[in-house]
């Protein structure tokens, strides 16, 4: 018998984006129609909070378009413990279908075991925070919360389902962690770009829109983030919403070798090690890492006290201070330590050290009050 070859995903073969994204007020009501093409047997995985805010409509059109369901409460961490469980239950009642529902944890929970039971995936996102429901990716943590290793996938979600009702109505730290992280598409794919000599075509075009994600959120974040403060869903919240998931989506996907992540998600990586920062939102995280990268790659410093004005805009202090953090010498090493080594720290056009690591965030410290 041949021996069956293992494909990496992420470098083995270009993606670009979910089967089906609709972001559209009142879209669950229509999910029967979407998920049956799919798929007959779901099992359903959400939050506690994400469930209340989507589950009734949700169910009710499954319920009309004759589709099986069956429900999973996730709790904690994107942990094997917690793909394992899904896994289990998505076997035991022969799922088709696996829809994540929520923030990136629980979707992030549910494509990991789709991925690995070779399933469709859909996701129904109630927050904003990340690109996570359309991605094919996700960030694998220990069971207290310190990063272990990135996933990356066969495929994109199969479907993506947006109600920006439910969003405006999410508390807008959670737009302005997705903002933050969408940003950094532009930030360190620009710090990798510089390293490669002959970008490839996709570099290119990844590099391309994430200059116009770039330029959108300069115009329409701030705006944005007002909406959302009033629960109100305005043009603006709405646009950011497809920024924050389907473009950042498709500029992951084409920049293998430039948008998945560079300083500013090693800093991210290493700051796990500290508990305290286990509650902050990854968005929050990464913007500070965006301003961790600016001083490594000594970055104008007038240059940087305007992204940190633009992030303090978005209710962002980026600093240890900012985030509530102790600012100690053993958490600057332990930040430093586990993200020096880091994949994406890696990606960077200059060799980073833990001295340097250090350095920079002893001077973000001393510039952001």
């Amino acid at each position: 018998m041949a021996k069956k070859v293992h494909l990496d995903p992420q470098t083995a073969y270009l993606q670009a984006a979910p089967a089906q994204y609709i972001n559209e007020k009142g879209i669950l009501k229509k999910a029967g129609a979407y998920v049956s093409e799919w798929g007959a047997r779901v099992l359903i995985s959400g939050g506690v909070r994400a469930l209340k805010a989507a589950e009734k409509e949700l169910t009710e059109s499954l319920d009309e378009s004759g589709i099986y369901w069956e429900k999973n409460v996730f709790k904690g961490e994107v942990s094997q413990s917690n793909i394992d469980l899904i896994k289990e239950k998505a076997e035991k009642m022969n799922a088709d279908l696996i829809i994540g529902v929520g923030g990136g944890k629980a979707i992030d929970t549910a494509k990991a075991a789709a991925e690995d039971l070779r399933l469709p995936v859909a996701a129904v996102p109630t927050i904003a925070a990340t690109c996570a429901a359309g991605s094919a990716f996700a960030v694998v943590y220990t069971e207290d919360g310190q990063f272990e290793r990135d996933y990356f996938m066969t495929q994109n979600p199969r479907l993506v389902m947006v109600d920006p009702e439910i969003i405006a109505e999410a508390p807008a730290k959670y737009l302005k962690s997705g903002i933050l992280d969408s940003l950094a598409k532009w930030y360190e794919g620009k710090a990798v770009e510089s390293g490669i000599e002959n970008p490839s075509l996709e570099t290119v075009v990844a590099m391309n829109l994430a200059e116009i994600l770039y330029n959108k959120m300069r115009e329409e974040a701030i705006t944005a983030v007002e909406q959302c403060e009033n629960n109100e869903l305005g043009p603006e919240l709405k646009e950011v919403i497809d920024l924050n998931i389907y473009l950042t989506t498709i500029i992951q996907s084409l920049g293998q070798n430039t948008s998945r992540g560079a300083a500013a998600h090693g800093i991210h990586n290493g700051m796990t090690a500290i508990p305290e920062s286990h509650e902050l939102l990854h968005g929050l995280k990464v913007g500070y890492g965006i301003i961790v990268q600016l001083y490594l790659e000594e970055k104008p410093q007038d240059y940087i006290d305007d992204v940190i004005d633009f992030f303090n805009q978005l209710g962002l202090v980026p600093s240890f201070k900012g985030l509530g953090l102790p600012f100690s010498e053993e958490n600057l090493n332990k930040t430093a330590a586990k993200s020096v080594n880091d994949t994406v720290m890696l990606k960077m056009p200059i060799k980073v050290t833990e001295e340097m690591i250090i350095e920079a965030m002893k001077k973000v410290e001393a510039e952001v009050n």
